[in-house]
């Protein structure tokens, strides 16, 4: 089964899109839950979920940070990377629901479909997966 998740025979384009993605979540992930790349930190954005009404806001907030941060790990390098979409797709369509429901849901939007994407195409040409895979 870890073979079926792990086969892919896209190409470039799709490494090309898993990497975006990958530098996107790294810096938003670690952003939230460390503060780094200019992010805010974990106690502002607990405060931000307070503030949109999310329940339990410090377990969400460590939740998205970790799913968003781990997410982009796995995608950088492309190990795992259907399963990895899974979650980032959840937390976009939250977003949407949530932080971006007065405007602004375009761009989770689009980090939705590209989750789709690679669920169905997989990891690309250079990635863990394709090597693990092969052999």
């Amino acid at each position: 089964m870890l073979k079926r998740l792990q086969a892919t025979q896209a190409g470039w384009g799709t490494t090309l899109v898993r990497i975006v993605m990958a530098i996107i979540f790294i810096k938003e992930g670690s952003g939230k839950l460390l503060g780094w790349f200019g992010g805010e930190g974990f106690s502002a954005s607990c405060a931000y979920f307070t503030h949109l009404g999310i329940p339990f806001p410090v377990f969400n907030t460590f939740l998205v940070s970790s799913i968003e941060f781990f997410g982009g790990l796995a995608f950088l390098v492309g190990f795992l990377t259907r399963p990895a979409a899974i979650p980032i797709a959840i937390t976009m369509v939250m977003a949407i629901l949530t932080a971006h429901r007065d405007g602004g849901w375009q761009y989770p939007l689009l980090i939705f479909s590209t989750c789709a994407a690679l669920l169905e195409a997989g990891s690309g040409a250079l990635s863990l997966d394709r090597f693990l895979s092969q052999r």
